[in-house]
């Protein structure tokens, strides 16, 4: 684009009152270690709720961001191999070590799972934010919480030194073609296929690493993320000014609806087990303001701003023995 262009996009951004809002350097949320507590437990309790009863072992995470506070959570419910997989590597051990520690102690106290009073955007909701005793025994915690183990695991994360029992390995970029990972149990993802451009080569990744019985949980937000001044407004703009806004960031919004998702899932072999949707209706576009390719976008689409799903593969018996 020349800078007429440019300057034309710009000027529309002011007009709008929209202000870039993409973050490089950083991405928030997994700096607390009550924040991963919060979207780990979520998810495995859901999961257990819907008949996915097995703690699983093996856990991957992709798009973990500025710690792996979630898969370390992970750990402590008893998974033995934990794979963090993100397109830029913004991990330290400094932080991850901290976060660890703060997560032991929750652990050890049987902490309640923080709910919306302290993190009403975290999704998924829950009935019951206690401490899920009932699966995370006190024979799972005396494992996990094994003072041998956290020394082992404080070692890999300080460290990098790895052992015989546990495994935790950082990929970043995750689409390296030297990857090799196969039967994980748990996939998870929190608020980033949505960023994802290469969003179907994404489910077909999954559908590559997870066991016959796993199960995956994604949370995604298809909201304008402040690109725009109404939640689907992005959708407004057309495929040259989108691509101009973005420029050469590593990253920010594939724009993708809930149908492309559906699509890729059912395409990939995945079969959902349990769908919650977000409506939003208020501070909208009109369905005239669409620009190609969304102008004939179904109205499930237009209306969704966000969705938590969980699914398996088709060959999963779904309920764990």
């Amino acid at each position: 684009m020349d800078i007429i262009a440019k300057l034309k996009f710009i000027k529309q951004l002011i007009v709008n009152n929209t202000i870039p809002s993409i973050v490089t350097e950083g991405t928030g949320g997994t700096i607390s270690a009550r924040y991963c507590y919060s979207v780990y437990m979520r998810h495995l309790i859901t999961a257990h709720n819907y008949g996915l009863t097995k703690i699983p072992n093996k856990v991957a995470e992709f798009g973990p961001g500025d710690s792996i506070g979630t898969g370390l959570c992970a750990m402590l419910c008893g998974a033995d191999e934990y794979y963090s997989l993100d397109f830029v590597n913004y991990a330290n051990s400094e932080r991850n070590l901290k976060i660890f520690n703060e997560l032991i102690e929750m652990f050890k106290q049987k902490t309640p799972i923080p709910g919306d009073d302290e993190f009403p955007r975290i999704n998924p909701k829950l009935q019951n934010y206690a401490f899920p005793s009932s699966f995370i025994t006190d024979d799972v915690l005396n494992k996990s919480l094994d003072e041998s183990r956290l020394e082992r695991i404080k070692n890999i994360i300080t460290s990098n030194l790895m052992n015989s029992k546990e495994k935790i390995v950082y990929i970043a970029p995750w689409n390296e073609s030297n990857i090799y990972l196969t039967d994980v149990d748990f996939i998870i993802s929190q608020a980033v296929l949505e960023h994802v451009d290469e969003l179907e080569s994404v489910y077909t990744f999954f559908s590559k690493i997870l066991s016959p019985n796993g199960y995956m949980a994604h949370v995604i937000d298809f909201k304008s993320h402040k690109i725009a001044p109404k939640w689907n407004g992005h959708w407004a703009y057309s495929e040259k000014l989108y691509r101009l806004y973005k420029g050469k960031l590593p990253y920010l919004l594939n724009r993708q609806p809930l149908s492309v998702h559906e699509g890729f899932l059912k395409k990939n072999g995945f079969n959902i087990i349990h769908i919650d949707k977000t409506y939003t209706t208020e501070n909208s576009i009109t369905r005239n303001q669409l620009k190609h390719p969304f102008k004939d976008m179904p109205e499930e689409d237009f209306t969704v701003s966000g969705v938590y799903i969980l699914c398996s593969t088709k060959t999963s018996p779904f309920i764990y023995k």
